[in-house]
C-alpha cells in the first residue's frame, strides 16, 4: 500500500490512444506590432532623460568604454540595431567584458556597414572591438529631430567644428517607442 494513497497497488492505467493524428507543429506567423503595442510605459521605459543644455554645443570628456558589434545599415539606417547591441552584449561577456546596465549605446553612423557599440566596464583597451573615450575631449551636439532628419544635425555639427570629425558617433537617448515623447532623440558626439 502506498502511504499517501491508500489504494491498493495496481498496474497504472495506459493513456487513451487518440483516433486523429496529433497536429503538425508550425511556426506561427509573426504578427505586426503596433506603435502602441510596443510603446513601454512611463514606469518600464529606461530611456535616459537628457539635459540638452549639458550637452548641445559643448566640449568635454565623455570617460567611457564602449564594445563593438557589426550592424549592417541600409543609407545609414541600422535595420537590425536592437539585434545587433544583444550580439554585442552576448560577445562582451564572453570575453569578460561587463556591459553597463542602461549605459550608453552608440552608433557609428555609418552608410553600410557600421557598428553597434555598447558601454561596458572591465575591457582590455588594446582590442579592436574596443573604444575607449577615456581622456578624449569630445563635442557634443543635441538632436531633436527623427532619425530621418538627423543628417541635417550632422552637416549643421560639420559646420560648427569647421572641419569633417575624425570620428563621429550618434547616441540614441530614445528607443522607438517614446521617441515621440522626448526632446532629446540623440546626441551626436565628435572626436575633432
Amino acid at each position: 500500500m502506498d502511504p499517501i494513497n491508500p489504494q491498493p497497488n495496481s498496474a497504472p492505467t495506459p493513456a487513451p490512444v487518440s483516433q486523429t493524428p496529433a497536429p503538425v507543429a508550425t511556426t506561427p506567423a509573426p504578427t505586426p506590432v503596433t506603435q502602441a503595442a510596443a510603446a513601454p510605459t512611463p514606469k518600464t521605459c529606461k530611456c535616459p532623460t537628457v539635459n540638452a543644455a549639458d550637452w548641445d554645443k559643448k566640449k568635454q570628456i565623455i570617460n567611457k568604454v564602449f564594445f563593438k558589434a557589426f550592424s549592417p545599415r541600409i543609407f545609414y539606417y541600422p535595420f537590425s540595431f536592437v539585434i545587433d547591441v544583444l550580439r554585442a552584449q552576448k560577445a562582451a561577456i564572453a570575453k569578460g567584458y561587463k556591459p553597463v546596465e542602461n549605459g550608453m549605446v552608440l552608433d557609428d553612423g555609418a552608410m553600410f556597414l557600421g557598428n553597434a557599440m555598447i558601454e561596458v566596464t572591465g575591457a582590455n583597451t588594446n582590442d579592436p572591438a574596443v573604444l575607449s573615450l577615456e581622456g578624449k575631449e569630445v563635442y557634443t551636439k543635441v538632436s531633436r529631430r527623427p532619425w530621418n532628419q538627423i543628417k541635417l544635425d550632422i552637416d549643421e555639427l560639420t559646420k560648427e567644428l569647421g572641419k569633417k570629425p575624425a570620428q563621429f558617433f550618434i547616441w540614441y537617448t530614445s528607443c522607438p517607442g517614446c521617441t515621440e515623447n522626448k526632446e532629446v532623440k540623440s546626441v551626436l558626439i565628435a572626436l575633432p
